[in-house]
């Protein structure tokens, strides 16, 4: 049976090795509003850590609790 991952899930999974990924990886691996799952995350006691790298682009990274 296959198993449906959540998008926190996801998000969690891609963000796990600590580095930073960009918007557009995580629009493509998460959902394309992945902004809302990172802000569940961080209600959940989630550290995720955003920079921008562009004009209206960022990057996004899990800091160890």
């Amino acid at each position: 049976m296959l198993v449906k991952l959540t998008n926190l899930e996801r998000l969690i999974s891609v963000l796990k090795d600590g580095k930073w990924h960009s918007s557009d990886e995580l629009a493509t691996k998460v959902s394309w509003r992945f902004g809302h799952t990172v802000f569940e995350a961080r209600k959940k006691g989630y550290f995720i850590d955003k920079r921008k790298v562009a004009h209206n682009q960022y990057e996004y990274r899990l800091l160890a609790a």
